[in-house]
């Protein structure tokens, strides 16, 4: 048997399985899944991915209410001149939730405080609601504190005029207050109780936290207390 016929068909062979081959290679390449462009798609389609590692969840109920308490002392204390303690109250806001809005407004508004000028007029003002409600130390302290900070501001002179005039308006008042109780001393001794009453009542209207009013009204008490007991006997 002559070899050049198995030669023609074994060479037929390899010419068919190159073309099989390549078939096959061909069949993977195009049913193969594209690489990026699918994860990509993934990730478009899907609403819920997690949030950012670096995004910060709000605050909660307990840290919102820790927030508004240091907040608002920090304010407080400002209001007070006291800018550090203030400011380590926010530093303590900040400890429980970093970059919380308002911590960094009241912040803004303290550094505002703080200059010369909100300063002064802060200071001029709780100068002028302590005479109006006659807490005359904190009044004198205010003032002292707007000297310090400008001892020429016009409104220190008003001020003072006006703490003068007070000071001036509690002592006739005092006057009156310790006329109306030696009347009323008087009046005891003539065993005119009605009397008696009626000066420490009108006593009691100019300066009802006069302690030297509530001691009055203890003796009142007491005397006629006594000229009962000294009737009852007669």
């Amino acid at each position: 048997m002559s070899s050049t016929p198995f030669l023609r068909y074994a060479g037929i062979g390899v010419a068919a399985l190159a073309i099989v081959g390549g078939a096959v290679y061909l069949l993977e390449r195009g049913m193969a899944p594209p690489g990026e462009p699918t994860t990509a798609s993934t990730a478009a389609t899907n609403p819920k991915m997690p949030p950012a590692a670096d995004e910060q969840a709000p605050p909660t109920a307990v840290q919102n209410d820790q927030l508004v308490s240091l907040t608002a002392q920090a304010r407080r204390l400002a209001a007070d001149g006291k800018f550090d303690e203030a400011e380590a109250a926010l530093q303590k806001a900040d400890t429980v939730y970093r970059g919380w809005s308002e911590t960094e407004k009241a912040r803004s508004e303290i550094a505002q405080m703080r200059t010369p000028e909100v300063q002064l007029k802060n200071q001029l003002e709780r100068a002028r609601l302590a005479i109006e409600h006659d807490d005359r130390a904190t009044a004198e302290k205010a003032l002292a504190e707007a000297e310090r900070l400008n001892a020429q501001a016009p409104q220190i002179a008003e001020l003072r005029q006006s703490l003068k005039e007070a000071e001036q308006k509690d002592v006739r008042r005092g006057n009156r207050v310790t006329e109306l109780l030696t009347r009323m001393r008087e009046d005891i001794a003539r065993g005119d109780f009605a009397a008696a009453d009626g000066d420490l009542n009108a006593a009691e209207r100019i300066d009802l936290q006069d302690p030297a009013i509530r001691d009055a009204r203890r003796e009142l008490a007491r005397a006629r207390e006594a000229k009962q007991k000294e009737q009852q006997k007669n």
